[in-house]
């Protein structure tokens, strides 16, 4: 199924969790969009800092452009890297936290259900 942007291009959507339960950043909007946010910022960043630093040395600025394009991607990939790993860890914070609230709910829906003296159906 796709939905469309206000772009006008149509997004996938992955069907969920694949077959060994794994946790997907793509899937979770707020982790999805700062990961987008952060990869576009880490890569202008990169780009805006080695051209600077190569303009600032007197390369050509054709050259300093092709240097600033690559600063730019290797900065892009390193900050995707860093951004989906700590994506990955706030999603697994908040499964186990909303784990731990239905836990604690059943244990208190059992209690309530002891205290009575009557199991509740």
């Amino acid at each position: 199924m796709s939905a469309k942007r206000p772009g006008g291009r149509a997004r996938r959507r992955s069907a969920g969790p694949t077959v060994g339960g794994t946790i997907c950043v793509a899937d979770h909007p707020r982790i999805a969009r700062a990961v987008r946010l952060a990869t576009g910022g880490g890569a202008l960043t990169g780009f805006l800092l080695v051209l600077l630093l190569s303009l600032s040395v007197r390369t050509p600025a054709q050259d300093a452009l092709v240097r600033a394009l690559a600063g730019g991607t290797v900065a892009w990939l390193a900050v995707w890297a860093a951004a989906v790993t700590i994506g990955r860890a706030a999603v697994r914070a908040e499964v186990a936290g909303r784990r731990a609230e239905r836990l604690e709910a059943l244990r208190a829906e059992e209690e309530g259900a002891v205290v009575d003296g009557a199991p509740s159906a």
